[in-house]
């Protein structure tokens, strides 16, 4: 049972199922006001930061999908529309979008809330972009707390735990011969001349990011 304090009279509420069966589920709702607005938005990934952005520009859009069809079989249509549209992206490697705005999409934003040297030999995503960062920038750079880390997940070296694979997006606007030099010694491959982002990222990976929000 999730017991809610309510005023109202309000239009929907949308509740998430549990992805499985047994597993309690978090406290997550959507509110919507009978003018389509949102009252309320609780436990959802869109309000957080260092999130994926894709899952947020999804969730931002696929809210107000609910409220549209007549009949619950139209509303899940309509909702469905925005969940394809997003797969779609994907499954096409972003085929239609400029590099920019799949940088935007993809990548993922985390803080780190000690200073690098702290973390000793723990394993993330972010304390493996923090030392790459330091690798090509300088350790000046990662020495204080609070650094912010954006990456994104590459597709190799094949095998390689995740948190293994977070390239930091900076790699990708510094000098063409820079960028070799550490994309071909993170990804272990022999030549990174021609690379392009397409290439590099672990599509599965994003797919299943999305499937699991999606669900």
């Amino acid at each position: 049972s999730i017991f809610f304090e309510v005023d109202g009279p309000y239009r929907a509420m949308i509740l998430p199922a549990s992805k499985e069966e047994g597993k309690k589920l978090k406290k997550r709702y959507a509110v919507f006001n009978f003018d389509g607005t949102l009252a309320e938005l609780k436990g959802f990934e869109v309000k957080r930061r260092g999130e994926l952005e894709l899952i947020k520009i999804f969730q931002s859009s696929v809210f107000e999908a609910f409220l549209k069809g007549q009949t619950l079989e139209e509303c899940y249509a309509a909702v469905a529309k925005v969940a394809d549209y997003w797969l779609d992206v994907l499954y096409s490697k972003a085929a239609n979008m400029p590099d920019s705005e799949l940088f935007e999409l993809i990548a993922e934003n985390r803080s780190m809330s000690r200073k690098l040297d702290d973390y000793g030999n723990q394993k993330s995503t972010s304390i493996s972009t923090a030392r790459r960062l330091a690798e090509f920038l300088g350790d000046q750079m990662v020495k204080d707390t609070g650094l912010a880390c954006r990456f994104i997940i590459s597709k190799k070296p094949e095998g390689s735990p995740v948190t293994e694979r977070a390239v930091p997006l900076a790699i990708f606007q510094a000098e063409p011969t820079i960028r070799r030099h550490y994309l071909k010694k993170w990804l272990k491959v022999s030549d990174a001349s021609n690379l392009d982002i397409r290439d590099i990222l672990d599509w599965e990976y994003y797919v299943e990011r999305l499937g699991g929000c999606i669900q």
